[in-house]
């Protein structure tokens, strides 16, 4: 008589931890998970073809969930049942495709990355990837096949009429490409190593650095703050290019920002290494001045989500381009929302006998990168106290 095996549950699971050496827990009716040192989990069926032992993977929990792998385990019990081994059966019937793969990556992605990142990940592949090679055996597409995909990108219709630049547009197409693979051969999807062959450099010419309009007279640049605080149109889009002017943070971050990354007790606002362009955390000192414009903002937005929401729906963030346009309505056109940025590192670097800063913390405060390598592993410090007395200069400089 077979051995009693208690079913597993999905607590049980969850609470599996990694050990110095991969191990197994059973589900009964050979259906196994192996727990790999590396923390991954993956759902095994053991079975008996022609008097051998043999095994199949299902897939990665909880990707694949126990009530799935169940399932297909059952699946494989019948196909034996009927005399057909399961390993063959799925090399000549069940060969993933390439948006079988891309499929579980974009649900795999989904607690890591925003929701708007993965729709436009998504409206990537769906337009540029997919007619390409998303039907193909993903161990049968080429080098050759991943580069017709990036050279046809300029045929590819999209519901956008922007002329973009395809460059970068291929640029990034490819490395989601890239991407696909990387996390389909990781998790015994694939076998393809294609992609490691194409140097994206020889197949796709470098972008021309972009250069954003900014203004460094100073007294053009005092004009531009005064026509911005006399701005008419909404107030959130107003107290936004307020903020952004006095803070010089990227739009993103501006227009992005929620009250609970603000701490008004210590004066500060944290950012996580995800929502910074430089991929680390960043500290943001709040000035009196900030501080009080974030306090009459609160004041008639605090219940919502987002500090500077957007004037179709207080539960959403400023739109991409609504800076942009404001500034352009108020008949400003020499200089971008990003210009900002530029124009504050220039009149600071300009103005160093004033306000007694050093360029590191000038740089610090555009939460730029530090020097080379060696010296960043040295520079432990974010100048947090030093910036914010620079902003405070900054601040009275706009002021007066």
């Amino acid at each position: 008589m077979a051995k009693y095996v208690k079913p597993l549950s999905d607590g049980e699971i969850k609470r599996a931890k990694p050990k110095d050496k991969d191990y197994k827990l059973y589900d009964g009716n050979g259906l196994i998970l192996v727990v790999r040192k590396s923390g991954k989990k993956i759902f095994k069926a053991r079975f008996k073809i022609n008097k051998k032992e043999s095994e199949k993977t299902l897939g990665e929990y909880p990707i694949i969930s126990l009530a799935k792998a169940r399932e297909k385990n059952t699946d494989i019990k019948r196909l034996i049942a009927d005399g057909i081994n399961p390993n063959e059966k799925a090399k000549e019937d069940e060969k993933n495709t390439f948006n079988d793969v891309s499929s579980l990556y974009f649900e795999f992605k989904k607690s890591d990355v925003s929701d708007n990142y993965l729709k436009k990940q998504k409206s990537r592949y769906e337009y540029f990837i997919k007619k390409e090679i998303g039907n193909k055996p993903v161990d049968e597409i080429t080098k050759k096949d991943i580069i017709n995909c990036i050279n046809n990108i300029p045929n590819a219709k999209t519901r956008s009429t922007k002329n973009t630049d395809l460059r970068e547009t291929k640029r990034i197409v490819l490395l989601l490409i890239n991407t696909i693979f990387k996390y389909g051969n990781t998790n015994d999807l694939m076998n393809n190593s294609a992609y490691l062959k194409i140097d994206k450099d020889t197949l796709i010419s470098k972008k021309n650095p972009i250069h954003f309009k900014a203004v460094t007279n100073e007294k053009e640049f005092k004009n531009i703050y005064k026509v911005v605080n006399e701005y008419v149109g909404d107030v959130s889009t107003k107290y936004a290019l307020i903020f952004l002017i006095h803070t010089a943070l990227r739009s993103k971050n501006v227009r992005f920002l929620r009250w609970e990354q603000i701490d008004f007790d210590r004066r500060i606002i944290e950012f996580s290494r995800d929502e910074m362009k430089a991929k680390e955390a960043f500290r943001l000192p709040l000035t009196d001045f900030t501080y009080n414009l974030l306090k009459e903002v609160q004041e008639y937005n605090g219940t919502y989500k987002y500090v500077f929401s957007s004037v179709l729906s207080k539960n959403k963030m400023l739109s991409e381009n609504t800076l942009g346009y404001a500034l352009k309505r108020i008949g400003i056109t020499d200089i971008t929302p990003h210009g900002f940025r530029s124009s504050f590192s220039t009149i600071c670097y300009e103005n160093h006998k004033q306000h007694g800063f050093s360029g590191e913390v000038i740089e610090a405060q555009l939460s730029h990168s530090i020097g080379n390598n060696v010296k960043m592993a040295y520079l432990r410090s974010d100048f947090l106290e030093d910036r914010r007395r620079l902003c405070e200069w900054w601040d009275e400089w706009l002021t007066h």
